[in-house]
């Protein structure tokens, strides 16, 4: 693994932002499978830049091949106000592994220990790989935090739907479950969880119970009442996914709000299923294949989407799946639900 490429930086210790002015520091945590759709959000994010701002674009991940970092930083070749650096915090989440007491995936523990791992950051843009960019994500960087804001992030609406369905508002102990927010678009305020937190007592949060949605839920349990809450064009998400189903069942206000972001999102959050690599008539699909088209892994992402299609009998059994899926969750008997869950699953669905 180049560690970190085009730097002079040995160590995480003095790892620091590339920039002297204007830097905006952006980071994704990767796994190898998603290298390919990594590589349409950059391709977006590259898009919306501009020349008043320096990007400082950090990717960490603990298993890429060397191959795959080079085809990453080739995309931002030639652009002097664009860097890429690869990081492997694997040392840093390695003593928190060998203890957990629960398992969760190795890259979820990079996004909690970002605050330690950015040592030298003062703020930091977190975002996941299931995304296309809108806007100039120098503008999400520059909204002001407070010392008492730990984190500014969009309302979850299809968690807050699932609140009616099968999330109970006091899962997560917090004051107000509506506040809380999704994790894959988030400005965090490094230098403010520093000064509030060890990294020992985030890590113990979510090792006190089994959580859902891993880190996500640790933050909003550890962050709770020190979050700013953002336009929620910074992370809409998409209508045909099965999200749409949860984000029906959120209050009625934030069902018009979503509705109304869907005419202008800054930023396209796949979040659910299905992606638009397996499934391209989800909503905003055709302009995440616009950006797919441009990737040198267009070729790798066609061969897995027919391989999907393949095992789901053709491409339009997902879309009749979806709706046998939606049908049985509105008109299936209490008393039945726990037989169609084994179903589901067995079916793969």
């Amino acid at each position: 693994m180049i560690n970190l490429i085009n730097s002079e930086c040995p160590s995480i210790e003095n790892l620091a932002p590339t920039y002297k002015t204007e830097n905006i520091a952006i980071v994704f945590e990767t796994s190898q499978l998603f290298v390919p759709y990594l590589s349409v959000a950059l391709l977006s994010l590259l898009q919306y830049t501009s020349p008043q701002y320096n990007y400082d674009i950090l990717i960490l991940s603990c298993e890429l091949q060397e191959h795959d970092e080079i085809a990453l930083h080739n995309i931002i070749q030639g652009k002097d106000n664009i860097t890429m650096r690869f990081l492997n915090p694997h040392l840093i989440a390695k003593k928190y592994i060998d203890k957990a007491r629960f398992n969760y995936l190795e890259i979820n523990y990079y996004r909690l220990l970002l605050p330690w791992i950015l040592q030298n950051y003062d703020k930091v843009i977190n975002l996941g790989a299931d995304i296309i960019i809108q806007r100039d994500i120098a503008e999400l960087y520059e909204i002001r935090l407070s010392d008492d804001e730990f984190m500014a992030g969009a309302p979850d609406l299809g968690y807050h739907g699932r609140l009616a369905i099968d999330i109970s508002p006091k899962e997560l102990g917090k004051k107000d479950p509506f506040t809380y927010v999704n994790a894959d678009v988030i400005l965090l305020n490094l230098r403010a969880i520093r000064q509030s937190f060890t990294q020992d007592q985030i890590m113990r949060i979510w090792q006190k119970k089994q959580l859902r949605c891993a880190e996500q839920d640790a933050m909003n349990i550890a962050f709770d009442g020190h979050v700013k809450m953002l336009d929620l064009r910074w992370n809409v998400y998409p209508q045909r996914m099965n999200s749409e189903y949860h984000i029906e069942h959120a209050p009625e206000k934030s069902v018009e709000i979503w509705k109304e972001s869907l005419s202008d999102p800054y930023l396209i959050h796949y979040a659910a299923v299905p992606k638009p690599w397996d499934y391209p008539l989800v909503g905003f699909g055709h302009i995440w294949w616009e950006y797919a088209r441009k990737s040198i892994y267009y070729e790798e992402m066609l061969r897995r989407m027919c391989i999907t299609a393949c095992n789901a009998n053709g491409g339009q059994v997902i879309g009749v799946r979806g709706a046998l899926v939606n049908y049985f969750r509105k008109h299936c008997p209490a008393f039945l639900r726990p037989l169609a869950k084994k179903i589901k699953k067995l079916l793969k669905w």
